[in-house]
């Protein structure tokens, strides 16, 4: 019997080693053709998923914009948790037009605050600010309401910020807080008594479990470091986001107007912001909402607009100062500037311009017009 196996065991071995050969050939060629996927994203258990700490590299799914992020766990140089003596302390909350993977950090609406509130004059904000100003970025990709106020319960409200700043999406924001079951992370509901409840059942589901066992955290670790794992892990993501039926788009056709969400997830919404407005003041913080403009609010063509672009922005406006929270509606001041130095704020060249995320210019002009605000507050 013993005879037997050996031709087995002899081939299993050779095809074993010639594996790891293959795969370590490939991981070379990987990495002196520069192909690098940094996966910035990691299972949380709190949030769904979050920022992975320790990623670098370079974004190019749209934009170009190299990317670090830091120990903590949010995009930007690490910090301490307790406060500079005198320094301003400002933490940012969003999706990923807070977050901003598609530009430098320099160029991010965070970088533009950073350095524009530094500078700014008679800017009654900064009073018995001596040290300056610090801009803190806890935005991250694909969140709602609901999973930036648990951003600011588990991870941003530590560092003890002096104000925070809420920017919402209009182009999905609202439709993310529909109380719909999710897979991929935490849902905002109102029970039958009005209280709001979060709905962690994407914790059973059999991808969380698989990622959090013993074999799918070593995955996770291995990922930092092989350059194949990242290839095949974009590939798989690639696949798993196409659209079933994607959109086809005509030269000069612009995006879809924004949705309308429903009155449960406007009265989500609501609930959401009263939770997060009472947790921030509980914290010695104000919390001020800005909100950011979409495609087709800023669309290059005017005439090609929805006929009312700004419904949403007017809803919000009303559920805020019902509350006393601070409101600055962006899309109608981008819009203006936009049209008045014929800029496209959205989109990359020869990435469909005017559609997706701010560029360069985006981020500027939306953090011209929040400084000033903030400055009045």
């Amino acid at each position: 019997m013993a005879a037997m196996k050996q031709p087995w065991l002899s081939n299993l071995m050779a095809l074993t080693v010639g594996l790891i050969v293959s795969a370590g050939a490939a991981e070379l060629l990987l990495r002196v053709v520069g192909v690098d996927y940094p996966a910035f994203y990691r299972i949380d258990a709190d949030r769904g998923y979050g920022l992975r700490p320790g990623a670098a590299g370079l974004w190019t799914r749209e934009g170009r914009g190299h990317v670090r992020i830091n120990a903590e766990g949010f995009r930007g140089a690490s910090t301490d948790l307790a406060p500079t003596a005198g320094r301003l302390r400002l933490a940012v909350l969003g999706d990923s037009f807070t977050e901003a993977l598609q530009v430098d950090e320099p160029l991010t609406l965070i970088g533009q605050l950073q350095r524009q509130l530094a500078s700014a004059r008679h800017c009654p904000l900064m009073a018995g600010h001596r040290a300056g100003v610090e801009v803190l970025n806890f935005g991250v990709g694909g969140y709602g309401t609901a999973q930036e106020w648990l951003t600011w319960r588990h991870l941003a409200r530590a560092y003890r910020p002096d104000l925070v700043l809420l920017l919402v999406y209009p182009g999905n924001d609202f439709q993310d807080n529909e109380p719909r079951s999710r897979s991929d992370r935490p849902v905002a509901r109102l029970s039958a008594g009005g209280e709001l409840v979060v709905d962690n059942s994407f914790r059973q589901t059999p991808a969380y479990r698989w990622r959090t066992s013993p074999p799918g955290q070593l995955l996770e670790g291995l990922m930092n470091h092989s350059r194949l794992l990242q290839l095949l892990n974009e590939v798989k993501n690639r696949l798993v986001n196409r659209p079933n039926k994607p959109r086809q788009v005509l030269p000069g056709q612009p995006p879809p107007a924004t949705p309308p969400a429903s009155a449960q997830a406007w009265a989500v919404t609501a609930a959401l912001i009263s939770a997060l407005d009472r947790d921030v003041r509980a914290s010695g913080a104000r919390l001020v909402v800005a909100s950011a403009s979409s495609p087709d609010q800023l669309w290059p063509r005017a005439r090609q607009r929805p006929a009312d672009p700004f419904e949403q922005e007017r809803r919000l406006q009303q559920l805020l100062a019902a509350r006393g929270i601070p409101y600055l509606a962006l899309a109608p001041l981008l819009q203006r500037q936009a049209d008045r130095q014929g800029l496209t704020l959205h989109g990359f060249a020869g990435q469909a311009p005017g559609e997706g995320h701010w560029n360069a210019n985006g981020h500027r002009l939306a953090a011209s017009a929040i400084t000033p605000w903030l400055c009045r507050l």
